[in-house]
């Protein structure tokens, strides 16, 4: 994309000036304009775990998995970044662990006509790459055949799961703008022993393992395009910044392990910015 690094790590605050400008003149009357009702529906990464705080001692996505209590989502996630720049109304239903099913069902219930922005960042979680990643990185397992079958169910499957999603959210949200956002890449093309940080991992399994991040932004690229979606593209603005690079934008083994192999704040701080680039031409557009 060309953008450089101050360029992507934009605030809140500066985002904040941007749509006071980008917004002025929209009010109705002297009066203030109402908020625009944002809903960020998505999974791990949409809900900033990794970002910090709150951060809890977790490995997993739950506390308590019997009370059904989740980590919480970061107070630094970039859909907190966008709400507070458009000075939107922010539902996020957004949390860790979450699939496109998972998404359909339990995060797309506060939709409605008078929802005016949604951002979906989902499935990732699909078809257990995360569970991959840790047995690729952390116990050491060979994975290559699994990631090998998790694109060819990106492919294959995971379309038709985010067809039903999709339909249900414009159904739903008939006056909305919706941006799908893509994943970044998370490790370095080749092996570097100098940083041990995403688990030293060889060559051909970093090369699967991101052929299976670069596979899953074709589809959610591409059913996006479908559903008349705008797409917030993350892979170019990251390269030079997964696990091991600097500046890195991806945590590398992290504790609590929850955090390992998702952006950080800094990374956080480029998706908000991304996801600005969609939705300021229309930001002014407040009802």
């Amino acid at each position: 994309m060309g953008k450089t690094r101050i360029a992507l790590r934009i605030t809140a605050l500066a985002l904040a000036g941007a749509m006071a400008v980008a917004g002025a003149g929209t009010a109705q009357g002297a009066g203030t304009p109402r908020p625009i009702k944002y809903v960020a529906l998505g999974d791990s990464v949409a809900a900033g775990i990794g970002a910090g705080s709150p951060t809890a001692n977790s490995h997993n996505c739950w506390i308590n998995e019997e009370a059904k209590i989740r980590v919480p989502n970061s107070t630094k996630a970039y859909p907190r970044r966008v709400a507070a720049a458009l000075g939107a109304q922010l539902d996020f239903q957004a949390y860790c662990g979450a699939t496109v099913r998972g998404v359909r069902a339990n995060q797309t219930r506060t939709l409605s006509k008078t929802t005016k922005l949604v951002t979906v960042q989902v499935g990732a979680n699909d078809f257990g790459f995360a569970d991959v990643l840790i047995e690729c990185a952390v116990l050491g397992r060979p994975c290559m055949d699994d990631l090998r079958w998790i694109q060819q169910q990106y492919l294959n499957v995971l379309p038709g799961r985010l067809d039903k999603l999709y339909d249900k959210i414009r159904m739903k949200a008939k006056n909305a703008k919706v941006v799908v956002v893509g994943y970044p890449k998370l490790v370095t093309p080749t092996f570097n022993s100098t940083c041990m940080g995403d688990g030293g991992l060889p060559n051909d399994v970093r090369t699967e393992m991101n052929g299976a991040a670069h596979t899953l932004n074709d589809v959610l690229r591409i059913e996006a395009g479908k559903h008349g979606f705008d797409f917030a593209e993350v892979e170019p603005s990251f390269k030079g910044h997964a696990i091991c690079e600097d500046p890195e934008w991806i945590n590398g083994f992290s504790n609590p392990l929850v955090e390992s192999y998702h952006p950080n704040a800094a990374g956080h701080e480029a998706l908000g910015w991304l996801v600005w680039q969609q939705v300021k031409p229309t930001a002014g557009n407040r009802s």
